[in-house]
């Protein structure tokens, strides 16, 4: 999907989604489709800021309303929100060697692991890989920013495509390697009694100097989420300012922010929470797979014409 989207980025060099979306489909359906675009991201960070809060809530801060969190949580990122593109750009950068901690805490579970675990390989037939794949996609989404950013960028249109692709299978070993370390560190029948795998493992390190490492970890990387929080409310926002030709305004990224803090107030029991992840997947599918796909196909067809 990444191609997809390059191509249908390096087409119209100049213009990010939103605009390329009113450029060749029209006002009106450029502008349903930005609108539906807006709704999908802002559907992503609810589902963010559920899974955030309710993990904050059972492992850290259980007493704390989660109104109260979600505030704090929301602040920083509308203030870099309001900043240049260039300044969250620089913030990310400066967070990122904070995704090292996880691939370093995951090494410890190797020296008390049992790799019988991983037993029996190639057991799944077809459909279950596909409901794997499908229940790790909103993990995955990060290359729907790409022609969004892609006009603001610099470098040539492979050296885009390239640091991408990159990125993608960064991620991809990334996850891959957290969930080697949880399989050979606990038995398959631990999985059913354990919500937060990782968390339970890196709970077990300790070290002379301190103690809790779960605690620090939590810490550290609600730094990563406020990043993946920023830029989440950035495509929303700039989803509304194309659809109603206003320039980069405070109004829009209050008025976002505010919807997602009191949405994501809303679920309180885990079904309702599994079942906003289980319709997340199924978006997905729609907005990152099929819409990509056919926008691709239709330009394809005008420059035939």
């Amino acid at each position: 999907m990444i191609i997809v989207l390059w191509f249908i980025s390096a087409s119209y060099p100049h213009l990010t989604f939103y605009t390329y979306l009113k450029q060749v489909l029209g006002n009106i359906v450029g502008n349903f489709l930005i609108l539906l675009y807006t709704f999908y991201f802002i559907f992503i960070t609810i589902t963010l800021l559920i899974f955030f809060n309710t993990l904050i809530g059972a492992w850290v801060l259980p007493n704390t309303p989660g109104i109260v969190k979600l505030i704090l949580f929301i602040i920083p990122a509308l203030y870099l929100l309001i900043s240049p593109l260039k300044t969250i750009a620089t913030f990310m950068t400066i967070s990122s060697p904070f995704l090292l901690l996880a691939p370093i805490c995951a090494t410890f579970a190797f020296s008390d692991s049992e790799p019988l675990y991983l037993l029996p390989i190639f057991e799944t037939d077809w459909i279950g890989i596909w409901k794997g794949a499908l229940s790790s996609t909103f993990a995955m989404q990060g290359f729907l920013i790409l022609p969004i950013i892609y006009p603001f960028v610099s470098g040539t249109s492979k050296e885009k495509l390239l640091t991408a692709t990159y990125a993608n299978i960064f991620v991809t070993i990334f996850y891959t390697f957290i969930v080697l370390a949880c399989f050979i560190y606990f038995s398959p029948g631990q999985f059913n009694i354990l919500p937060e795998p990782f968390l339970y493992m890196i709970k077990t390190i300790s070290f002379t100097i301190f103690e809790r490492v779960d605690l620090i970890f939590l810490a550290c990387w609600s730094i990563i989420v406020l990043t993946t929080l920023t830029i989440l409310l950035y495509a929303s926002t700039t989803g509304l300012e194309i659809m109603f030709n206003k320039s980069k305004t405070k109004l829009f990224s209050i008025i976002i922010g505010s919807i997602v803090v009191i949405l994501s107030n809303i679920p309180q029991n885990l079904l309702t929470i599994r079942r906003i992840f289980h319709f997340n997947e199924y978006a997905d599918i729609v907005f990152a797979i099929l819409i990509s796909i056919f926008l691709l196909m239709y330009q394809k067809l005008l420059k035939y014409k």
